[in-house]
């Protein structure tokens, strides 16, 4: 099933709740970005997944899937992560400028794969990456089975191109109103 999930990316827990607050009432999961900041409120209702962009993430896991996280994406992947396959999906995040080769001996230990489409990640707003396309399709090409994310500079331009390339969810920030207006106004 192809999906478009809104990014959130908080500066504060007054910040997450007005974000959150502000999606569609359809939109009932979203994609949060996680930095060394710990923000979090109990008042979220949501369904949600976290992107751990911090040095340490198996610190923060734990504490995540408590929160009721149905994903988590780490960019360092160990055994400590299967632990939490049962109660929540774990996929390994890879950066647009590292060699997919390098993951994938790690690839059969995750459920899914978060391939980034920009350069610099943890801001959003960034120039989307041609070269996402010829990712997506190895990843699909060498894993048929595991399901493909996409993160970063997803745009009204790109994002049909990216469903018929192969993904199977785009995470999209700056531009998800724009996306979800086309998408429920036909």
């Amino acid at each position: 099933m192809f999906e478009i999930i809104p990014a959130i990316l908080p500066e504060s827990v007054e910040d997450l709740v007005e974000k959150v607050k502000s999606l569609p009432a359809a939109i009932t999961f979203f994609h949060m970005d996680v930095l060394e900041e710990n923000i979090w409120s109990d008042e979220i209702r949501r369904d949600f997944e976290v992107h751990l962009m911090v040095e340490e993430p198996a610190k923060m896991a734990e504490k995540w899937i408590e929160r009721g996280a149905k994903r988590l994406i780490v960019h360092k992947i160990d055994e400590t992560f299967t632990k939490y396959r049962d109660k929540a999906e774990v996929g390994l995040g890879v950066e647009i400028d590292k060699p997919l080769s390098e993951f994938s001996p790690f690839l059969d230990f995750v459920d899914f794969v978060h391939l980034m489409s920009i350069k610099k990640i943890g801001h959003q707003g960034h120039p989307f990456d041609d070269r996402i396309f010829d990712r997506i399709k190895e990843v699909k090409k060498d894993f048929p089975n595991l399901p493909i994310s996409v993160d970063g500079g997803i745009s009204l331009a790109n994002y049909k191109e990216l469903e018929a390339a192969g993904a199977d969810r785009l995470i999209v920030g700056s531009h998800f109103k724009e996306i979800w207006h086309s998408l429920t106004n036909k």
